[in-house]
């Protein structure tokens, strides 16, 4: 196959792919959108994309056509150049393949052909997810851990080689708003704050415990996600949060708190508390609306009375933990009989129970169709290999299905 894959997790995952592919027998276009898609070395043929956006989309079209391209492989499928490319590859029958974190978190990355989240072509089939009965047990050995380290020194040495690079990219459009000395700063404040607010978000815990069954949590989305910007009705986080404790304050019953968590890699970047003090001030809710930044899921479901989530996959999460949820964007797992479908107004007071039958349905179908047991950061030859496998496993499911 001729293979193209354009930008990648921050870090060398879509070198390694790229490697791994042509190890396979495949021929494997690089592209290049700035200094840091070039500072891992790769045996992939490098395409250094340096023009206006404007130009990409007929860029691309005549480079698939030129080089007979096969598929393509991004990470995120709402970034600008993928949009445009998915748009390209959809008229070109061309095949489009999007990675992204794990819905099925933290041993687990996504991978599917079209697109992912609501994009997936799962999305519009995911009622029929309820009913879903695998043909094979899946099997996976690969425990992740943890990856903050790989992807903080990933991270510098990415944004780093796109500083040194910004005369050759001058016309690149970044999908993060931060400078390179703003995601530095970010970086750093995040690890300040997680020793900081250590101790005190863990006597917060504590604290919580003695209102067991009257908490409701709003896990925090990061402030550029894709999930909020395109698949919601939201500007933004921050509307978000203004919201969700308006509706709260309105329609909660009094002895209910509302527990507001603040989203782990975005811990550096953007501040919430001064908007959520001013709103329980104004609405005479300082007793009842927590912030915090080191709380540890696991520990923070079994005190829950419900999640409210725009599309975080920590609903889906708790919804393994029975905990009710309610969804206010658009989310793969929003499916009866898992979410609840009423208004917030309404969920404040009545939860939808969780049937633990659909949930073992709707992971399974996830963990089959869409799921790679891997990471981005650590053991990536692994996944690698996994990616590699499926795509070909793929491409020959296609060349049968057109010989018959």
């Amino acid at each position: 196959m001729n293979l193209v894959l354009l930008q990648g997790p921050l870090g060398p995952f879509f070198q390694t792919l790229g490697n791994q592919l042509i190890d396979d027998g495949h021929t494997v276009y690089k592209f290049c959108f700035n200094g840091g898609d070039e500072c891992w070395s790769t045996k992939a043929q490098l395409v250094r994309f340096q023009q206006p956006l404007k130009y990409w989309r007929d860029f691309f079209a005549e480079f698939c056509q030129a080089h007979q391209i096969d598929a393509v492989v991004v990470y995120g499928d709402c970034r600008a150049y993928h949009q445009v490319a998915a748009k390209v590859c959809r008229s070109a029958g061309i095949a489009f393949w999007a990675l992204e974190e794990g819905y099925l978190r933290p041993d687990f990355i996504t991978m599917e052909l079209g697109g992912v989240n609501a994009n997936s072509p799962l999305f519009p089939l995911r009622s029929n997810l309820a009913s879903y009965r695998p043909s094979h047990e899946y099997q996976y050995q690969v425990i992740v851990g943890k990856s903050f380290a790989s992807r903080a020194w990933y991270a510098t040495r990415y944004h780093v080689n796109k500083l040194l690079g910004r005369v050759r990219y001058r016309h690149f459009v970044d999908h993060r708003p931060w400078t390179i000395v703003e995601e530095t700063k970010g970086w750093l404040k995040s690890g300040w704050i997680k020793i900081t607010h250590k101790q005190r978000d863990a006597a917060l815990l504590q604290a919580l415990k003695a209102h067991k069954g009257r908490i409701f949590l709003l896990p925090l989305q990061v402030s550029e996600d894709f999930q909020i910007r395109h698949h919601s009705n939201f500007n933004d986080v921050a509307t978000v949060i203004e919201e969700v404790i308006r509706s709260f304050a309105r329609y909660a019953k009094p002895q209910d708190r509302l527990l507001i968590k603040h989203h782990p890699m975005d811990r550096g970047y953007v501040d919430y508390g001064p908007q959520i003090n001013r709103l329980k001030a104004d609405l005479g809710l300082e007793t009842r609306v927590d912030y915090g930044y080191m709380l540890p899921l696991p520990k923070i479901y079994p005190l829950l009375k419900g999640v409210v989530t725009v599309n975080s996959t920590v609903g889906f999460s708790a919804l393994l933990h029975k905990v009710p949820v309610k969804c206010l964007g658009k989310a793969l797992y929003d499916i009866p009989g898992l979410t609840s479908s009423q208004p917030l107004s309404k969920f404040w007071q009545q939860q939808s129970p969780v049937d633990m039958k659909v949930f073992s349905a709707v992971r399974t179908a996830f963990l089959h169709e869409t799921q790679v047991n891997g990471c981005f950061y650590k053991g990536m030859q692994s996944t690698a290999k996994q990616i590699s496998s499926r795509m070909a496993q793929k491409q020959q499911e296609k060349a049968v299905s057109a010989a018959s």
